[in-house]
């Protein structure tokens, strides 16, 4: 019953273990990495796809607001020009009220100004020029006859003080006075700025329809909605929709200014980032840019679903592919597999006959692989086996003669044993001296072998500190290296500041000599212009004869323009060196601290080889001591082997009779062995299993 539990175990053992199950696990491990690889690509390419998205969709978002500001900056400008306008000022003080044709050409003349001005900027929806009470203001949206306004604007808008705010959301004033609060939709920003002597005030309208067409042409994918939103409130909202898809954003509701994710970009205080958001239940990728010139907002969502599609397609194809391939490798599989099962139960079949003494049998195999090579091994195996056989039929009278050898073998051990037994007798004498003073020679090669451990050992811990030591250096000249890398850094840096500085000093100079020269210029015209409105009261029509004065003021003033622009671009430079003068001093600081770091890791590095250093020289005069005494234990133990060859000379000449009869015997009790050994042990069996065979 053990022997059927046994083989019942064997079997299943033989059927976890069989090649079905191997072969079926090599074509598994395959498809395993290539599911790994699979999930790997996907997650790969997903992170990959979302980074590479999230840069380049923010640097579109960051353009864009550049764009806008560079718009910005040519609005500004073109209030400016308006603002401190020699011509306009006369304007706005006044001067010309005498001469009531005088006054309405000069209306004329920049009403198709800035009527130009607004037809070459698309993004000019309006210009504004707010006058005081009883001078008629100058605008693209009204006519030339209504009344300025400009202490009641000034109130009504924000201030900072000394000046009205530059860039507002809205101006409720102006549009009520002008009648367009019907067309208050049209502009999204104003820009407004005072004349010089505060009489006067231009507000030149951002157009909501150029704003909203530039953002509409940016695509960042469908469903996508992009945004830009004052610092009011006021939004301009673009949804990207597929077609025939209905819009999903309430017509009445901000879409970003109310959200918290858009109010926490105040607390973060960064002037554009991305992160990801819940919006209307979706996923969405919140992008944002803000102007530092107009403190509009540029924003962004797009749904993760754009950001990852790609990506979903890799995972769906692969997902396809590795399916694919388990099918067709469990299909191939099994097809091998069965050849293979087949084959085996076939030649096992046969085998078994064999075992079992048949020596007939002859195995074949039906495929035309490695089996039927198997299958002819086997028969040329069983055809030897049969030769075999039969030689051993023959050579059992052989064994007869074998034992008569043993019995003459045992005569002649006899006959020496004799000889042996009196030459181990003068062998015994000499044998006990030789003994104390072989114990004599241990004892003290013991007391040298422990020395030399300790020697060793000692050794071991040199070689060990030697290493460390090595290592300390070698991260010392590491560390030199880098310090002196740095050192190098540091001093390029400092050369840009003394260059840069060196150039804002020069741009310094010509600012004072433009700065005189506005001032000589400013001084004549203002006595210039004194001069010319005292004489001209006096004389009355006669003071037509001036006009050589008022050109005169006229060229003036010109020149006055020009050396203020000279002034605008070397103001421009010199903020842009100092920027960088500032960041190379930033950067020489932190280089700084970068080498002061450095130094103390090199301090601390070659304390520890001084450490190491000394540890070495105390280990190397512990090998110096243990040497000392191995030496004088080594001179006790040759005495004693001196002694033990006295005594081995002494007994040589009996020791060379006992191995000549020893040597002799040996040979003889070898052979006599191995032939008792096989007499014994196969002359049985020999026969048993020869009986089995059938030949």
């Amino acid at each position: 019953m053990q022997k059927n539990r046994d083989d019942k175990n064997s079997k299943q053992r033989f059927m976890v273990m069989g090649i079905r199950n191997k072969v079926m696990f090599c074509f598994i491990v395959p498809i395993v990495f290539m599911i790994i690889i699979g999930v790997s690509s996907y997650q790969k390419a997903a992170r990959g796809m979302n980074d590479k998205y999230q840069d380049s969709t923010m640097q579109a978002i960051h353009m864009a607001t550049e764009y806008i500001d560079m718009s910005c900056t040519f609005i500004s400008s073109e209030a400016l020009k308006y603002a401190f306008n020699s011509d306009l000022s006369r304007y706005f003080l006044g001067l010309s009220t005498d001469d009531p044709y005088e006054m309405s050409q000069l209306r004329d003349s920049y009403k198709k100004e800035i009527t130009a001005a607004r037809a070459g900027n698309s993004f000019i929806s309006n210009i504004h020029i707010i006058t005081m009470e009883g001078i008629y203001m100058i605008s693209t949206s009204a006519n030339t006859n209504t009344d300025g306004f400009y202490k009641a604007y000034v109130e009504s808008v924000p201030s900072n003080g000394k000046s009205v705010v530059s860039w507002i959301d809205s101006h409720p004033l102006l549009d009520e006075q002008l009648k367009l609060n019907s067309k208050s939709d049209q502009y999204i920003l104003a820009y407004q700025i005072q004349s010089q002597a505060n009489k006067a005030c231009v507000v030149i309208d951002v157009s909501s329809a150029a704003i909203e067409e530039f953002i509409a042409g940016m695509d960042l994918g469908e469903g996508s909605i992009l945004g830009f939103v004052t610092p009011g409130g006021r939004e301009l909202v673009n949804e990207k929709l597929a077609e025939g898809q209905d819009s999903r954003l309430a017509e009445s509701e901000n879409v970003f200014f109310e959200q918290d994710f858009f109010a926490e970009i105040n607390a973060e205080e960064n002037m554009e980032g991305f992160r990801q958001i819940d919006y209307l239940g979706e996923k969405y990728l919140f992008l944002y840019s803000v102007s530092e010139k107009t403190g509009a907002t540029i924003c962004a969502l797009v749904p993760m679903s754009i950001i990852t599609g790609q990506a979903q397609e890799i995972k769906n194809m692969t997902f396809s592919l590795v399916i694919l391939a388990c099918i067709i490798a469990l299909v191939v599989g099994l097809i091998i597999v069965s050849g293979i099962q087949n084959n085996m139960k076939h030649i096992s079949r046969k085998l078994g006959e064999v075992a079992r003494g048949d020596l007939t049998i002859k195995v074949t195999a039906k495929s035309h692989d490695e089996f039927r090579s198997l299958a002819g091994s086997a028969t040329n195996m069983i055809a030897n086996t049969k030769n075999l056989v039969e030689k051993v039929n023959h050579a059992t009278g052989q064994l007869e003669d074998s034992a008569r050898e043993v019995e003459r073998t045992s005569d002649v051990i006899n006959n020496y044993s004799q000889d042996i037994t009196q030459a181990v007798s003068g062998i015994n004498e000499g044998m006990s001296m030789q003994s104390e003073h072989a114990r004599e020679c241990v004892s003290k090669t013991d007391v040298l072998s422990n020395e030399i451990q300790n020697v060793s050992h000692v050794v071991e811990r040199v070689e060990k500190l030697v290493d460390e030591t090595e290592g300390m250096i070698n991260q010392g000249m590491e560390i030199v290296q880098l310090l002196g890398e740095r050192a190098e850094a540091t001093t390029q840096m400092t050369e840009k500041v003394g260059a840069d500085i060196e150039s804002l000093r020069k741009k310094s100079e010509a600012i004072h000599s433009f700065v005189g020269m506005i001032t000589d210029i400013s001084e004549q015209t203002n006595l210039l212009s004194l001069n010319a409105s005292i004489e001209a009261a006096r004389a009355g029509n006669a003071g037509k004869g001036f006009a050589v004065v008022a050109e005169e003021i006229r060229k003036l003033a010109d020149e006055s323009a020009r050396a203020a622009g000279e002034i605008s671009d070397n103001v421009t430079y010199i903020s842009a060196q100092t920027i960088n003068s500032v960041e190379s001093a930033n950067q020489a600081k932190e280089m700084v601290a970068l080498q002061t770091e450095a130094v103390d890791k090199v301090i601390l590095v070659f304390g520890g080889m001084q450490k190491r250093m000394n540890e070495l020289v105390d280990g190397l005069r512990e090998i110096a001591e243990g040497t000392q005494r191995a030496d004088s234990e080594r001179s006790d133990a040759v005495m004693a082997v001196r002694n033990i060859s006295n005594i081995i000379e002494e007994t040589a000449g009996s020791a060379e009779t006992v191995k000549d009869v020893a040597d002799k015997l040996l040979e003889n009790v070898e052979n006599l062995s191995k032939t008792a050994d096989m007499l014994g042990e196969n002359m049985d069996s020999l026969k048993a299993e020869i009986s089995v065979f059938k030949v």
